[in-house]
């Protein structure tokens, strides 16, 4: 019966993904909600790092982190 109770239970996690087709980019990351600070700097290094473009956190957060089911 508890494996039932966990089953119905929904896991969320954050994601931001960087879909640039043209430069062939693969970075996606997924971490906690508990983390999500993290996950902005690390997205904000590698966007202005691999392809020049400055983002503030607060962008990042608003345009492109997603929550989705793990």
């Amino acid at each position: 019966m508890a494996d039932d109770t966990l089953a119905e239970e929904q896991m969320t996690a954050l994601q931001v993904a960087c879909d640039t087709e043209v430069s062939g980019c693969l970075f996606l990351m997924r971490t906690e909600e508990s983390d999500k600070e993290r996950l902005l700097e690390i997205t904000r290094d590698h966007v202005r790092e691999q392809h020049g473009k400055d983002y503030t956190l607060e962008e990042i957060d608003e345009q492109h982190v997603n929550e989705v089911e793990v």
